[in-house]
């Protein structure tokens, strides 16, 4: 094994490391920490020799008993100041090549150079890590306040060779450029930033290499930042402001010069968190008061009194902030106001009559008050001088004229104004109140919001008078707009419902700030005309208001030529939430709402699947998972069904024989689905080898399935070869059966029709209605018409088929219009929609309501029983009422046939002796 001498013997000298070292440091500064690995593992190992040739140097002393620790450098040390000097010459160069700048061109060149040099030398510092843990450290914990870190080190050389000589021309160039900025002109405030920041950079060092000596870190603190820039700073800033502030006052308003200074203080504040240190905030806030604010005391005082005289209340807000941040602003101000009131009080009392002053003074007591609340904060100081002032005058003359209202009060009256107001308020309540039925009328918003202050802390119980006002009228108002907007435009109903919301919603925000007793008013009163207004009673149905937003919904998931958005439809969606929240019966909304999606599903007419799930998830968000888990299936068995249908037709073209027609299904659970089978037919002998294939495929794959076709819900296109153009319809299924029977024939009577498709005469005859009127098909003979048809009798014909289903005779022909035109080449006869279809939807979607309403009313009685063991009968009615009122609002009667069929169920029974106490069943 080696020892250290010969290992020592075998490296080259210090000089020798060093210009080696030197070479990979100049890399590294010049391209800013990228060089190659090899290069970098090289710099390493040298600093690493450099630090090591201590241990050699003792080994050889130990062997030896030569030399002595006193006389010999080590090379640690020597590596540190080599370093030293290293950094020194850069900055040197860098000082030649920018000695010569002023003003921006100075601040451009300093950030950029002080830039490469912190990330130069922080890259040195990381390959000099070796030398900052073994001398460096040992050093500093000797307290050796000289030694600085590698990083460190850097930083002070640049302080002592470069900003000692710069100094006093960045400092110049940081003001001129701030001094530009406060005259209006846009600057770089990097640039300023740049020098600031090197500045308390330096003394942070310094102040942390002297706390490894002494404990006082804080005493010298930014003591370098503190004489190069923020005296200076400070003193331009009061030279600015005192001629800004004598050429603005020369020109202008006092009111646009308190404006201006909210101005100039906001700028500086603005400035001060772009790129001024935290420390300068103190000194530039006193600064600024001083010379904007306390120089100018007697200007704000006297115009004070100008704007008590003219009522401008905003301005008086800005005097008293302003003059609040002075020490002693606001003495005067409060002598002002106590002398104005008096003035005002007593001017009120003699220009009136008895019922007049009353009012009047009461309205001015409000001003005040409000005056001191909100433009004054609540200030202690102006809160006594508006009691006092009120006490002096209600014990006054001034007093008979509330004589009725304050008698028994008159003992603790010193002092109180808010006890006099109190009683004024509640005295004169019919007033105000319809005082505030008239703001609410014109929209005065403002002037409610006063009133509303006034009145929240002084008297709430007669505040719950002004909340019945709000609520009647948010609901007339609600009322009357449905009223004269109807419902034939879903978009303007909706948009409606939710103008009226939105108009009360700021109401109560920004006058009313929001109080919970103001927002309860808003939902019960939106909850009442969403949920009963003119359509519902014209309808007679409590599933109006439900299906209408419903419809809404679905008109805009639904894919069409004018669908927003995505942006767009996300905002209408989260609209029609708010609208949501106030329905009732939010089951009746989730019947018709699942039965239009799977409508949506079926037809491929989904603007897009994140659309849907969009919706989903905010209806999840506001009722639970049950209320949407069907939902949710629904748009599961989607993407199942896809995978299928593409298996299907991967399977069919590997098959012997081919279908001769595009072919596609959609499977879907039956658990989950709403639509059920309307109604039966023949069906078209095209299609019975594709459902057979299709039916052998699924049961191949899904053993012990079955299949149930919903006809009436699938369509195809039929292209026709018949007519002088060629046409294109979609048609559902039933108009695809019934038109290819004209395959075989160009006429038929409707009881030929009926025997042949096996399906009910009342479908028949709309499906051939719905044909004729657009002159696909002819009526012909029958009791309808003449037997040879003229251009009269088809208007016969249209105004019959524009009523009701007429009863065709079993004898009349229906004859294919050979003659047929059409500007559209594509038609999609499938819209045409069915009155029986839609009357049986319409049946079984009530009858649907109301099974799944007893259900859910039977689960709730047994979760409360469950949990109570005992109830009365009225308990329990409440509390399925209070559990349940979130999703629809059950009816008495319902829920006590609920507790019969339990009791039936044996799940509960009666108490003996009390036929009103129920006890749960285990």
């Amino acid at each position: 094994m080696a020892n250290l001498s010969s290992i020592c013997d075998t490296q080259l000298s210090l000089e020798d490391i060093w210009k080696d070292l030197e070479q990979g440091l100049i890399q590294i500064y010049t391209q800013q920490g990228r060089i190659e690995l090899n290069r970098e593992i090289a710099v390493r190992r040298r600093v690493y020799e450099y630090c090591i040739t201590d241990d050699i140097r003792a080994a050889d002393r130990d062997r030896t008993g030569t030399g002595s620790t006193a006389d010999v450098k080590t090379g640690a040390s020597e590596l540190y100041d080599k370093l030293g000097d290293f950094f020194k010459a850069l900055v040197l160069d860098v000082l030649k090549e920018g000695k010569d700048l002023n003003g921006e061109d100075l601040l451009k060149f300093y950030e950029l150079q002080r830039f490469n040099f912190k990330i130069g030398s922080m890259f040195i510092n990381r390959r000099c890590d070796m030398l900052n843990r073994t001398y460096i450290k040992s050093e500093r914990d000797k307290c050796k306040s000289n030694i600085y870190y590698i990083s460190e080190l850097a930083l002070i050389i640049w302080k002592q060779h470069l900003v000692k000589e710069m100094h006093k021309n960045l400092t110049s160039a940081v003001l001129k450029m701030i001094e530009r900025q406060r005259l209006g002109e846009a600057i770089k405030a990097s640039l300023i930033w740049s020098v600031l920041e090197s500045y308390v950079e330096f003394d942070e060092i310094e102040v942390d290499s002297r706390s490894q000596v002494q404990s006082e870190s804080h005493v010298h603190k930014l003591l370098s930042f503190r004489e190069n820039f923020e005296k200076l700073f400070l003193k331009d800033t009061q030279a600015f402001y005192t001629k800004e502030a004598v050429d603005f006052i020369a020109n202008n308003p006092v009111a646009e010069y308190m404006r201006k200074v909210e101005h100039w203080l906001k700028e500086e504040q603005h400035r001060y968190e772009r790129y001024l240190h935290p420390s300068t905030q103190e000194g530039l806030v006193k600064t600024c008061e001083k010379v904007l604010i306390a120089n100018q005391l007697d200007l704000f005082q006297n115009e004070f009194r100008n704007l008590l005289v003219d009522g401008l209340d905003e301005d008086l807000a800005r005097v008293y902030s302003l003059c609040n941040r002075v020490d002693g602003g606001l003495v005067e101000l409060k002598a002002a106001l106590k002398d104005h009131i008096e003035e005002h009080f007593t001017s009120a009392a003699g220009e009136c009559d008895e019922r007049d002053a009353k009012i009047g003074i009461i309205l001015l007591l409000r001003r005040y008050n409000t005056l001191v609340e909100r433009y004054f904060l609540k200030d202690p100081g102006f809160v006594r001088i508006l009691d006092k002032t009120w006490a002096a005058l209600v014990n006054e003359p001034l007093a008979h004229l509330f004589i009725d209202e304050l008698r028994e009060l008159k003992p603790t009256l010193e002092g109180n104004a808010g006890m006099c107001e109190k009683v004024l308020i509640a005295r004169n309540i019919d007033i105000i109140k319809d005082d505030f039925r008239t703001l609410l009328v014109n929209g005065r918003n403002e002037a409610l919001s006063r009133m509303y202050s006034r009145i929240h802390p002084v008297d709430d119980d007669n505040l719950s008078a002004l909340i019945n006002i709000l609520e009647k009228h948010i609901e007339e108002e609600g009322m009357s707009a449905i009223d004269k907007c109807g419902e034939e435009n879903l978009e303007i109903y909706v948009h409606t419902i939710l103008e009226v919301h939105r108009r009360y919603s700021i109401l109560v925000e920004h006058s009313f700030h929001n109080e919970s007793c103001f927002v309860q008013a808003l939902d019960k009163a939106c909850a009442a005309f969403i949920n009963k207004n003119s359509l519902t009673i014209v309808s007679k149905s409590a599933s109006k208001s439900p299906g209408l937003l419903a419809r809404y919904c679905d008109w805009l998931l639904k894919k069409s030529a004018k669908n927003p958005e995505e942006a767009e439809l996300e905002d209408s969606l989260t609209q029609a939430m708010i609208v949501f929240k106030y329905i009732e019966d939010k089951d009746i909304f989730e019947k018709f709402y699942s039965k239009m999606f799977a409508k949506r599903l079926v037809s491929s007419l989904l603007v897009n699947d994140d659309a849907e799930s969009t919706m989903i998830g905010k209806l999840k968000q506001m009722c639970g998972c049950d209320y949407t888990s069907k939902l949710q299936r629904m748009l599961t068995d989607t993407h199942s069904s896809k995978e299928l249908n593409e298996a299907f037709k991967e399977h069919e073209r590997n098959a012997s024989t081919s279908l001769n027609l595009d072919f596609s299904i959609a499977v879907f659970n039956s658990g989950v689905w709403p639509s059920r089978q309307t109604f039966t037919f023949e069906i078209p002998s095209e299609f019975v080898s594709c459902i057979g294939r299709f039916t052998d495929f699924y049961n191949h794959r899904h053993n012990g399935r079955k299949l149930t076709w919903l006809l009436p819900m699938s369509k195809g296109e039929l292209t026709t070869n018949c007519f002088q153009k060629k046409y294109t319809f979609t048609a559902s299924t039933v108009q695809m059966a019934l038109l290819l029977m004209f395959n075989e024939s160009v006429e038929y009577t409707i009881g030929m029709l009926v025997e042949n498709l096996k399906l009910k005469k009342e479908v028949l005859v709309q499906v051939v209605q719905a044909l004729v009127k657009i002159q696909l098909l002819k009526l012909v003979g029958g009791d309808f018409v003449r037997k040879s048809p003229s251009t009269e009798s088809s208007s016969s014909i249209d105004k019959d088929f524009n009523g009701e289903t007429p009863d065709l005779p079993d004898g009349t022909i229906i004859r294919l219009n050979t003659s047929f035109s059409n500007k559209k080449l594509k038609t999609d006869l499938s819209k045409m929609v069915l009155r029986t279809e839609v009357r049986q939807e319409q049946e079984q979607i009530h009858k649907n309501i109301e099974e799944d309403r007893k259900m859910v009313i039977q689960a709730a009685i047994v979760r409360i029983m469950k949990m109570r063991k005992q109830l009365k009968h009225q308990q329990l009615v409440s509390e399925v009422l209070q559990q349940l009122s979130s999703r629809f609002q059950p009816k008495v009667p319902v829920i006590k046939k609920c507790i019969e069929l339990l009791i039936e169920k044996e799940y509960l029974r009666r108490v003996e002796d009390e036929n009103d106490v129920y006890k749960y069943l285990v």
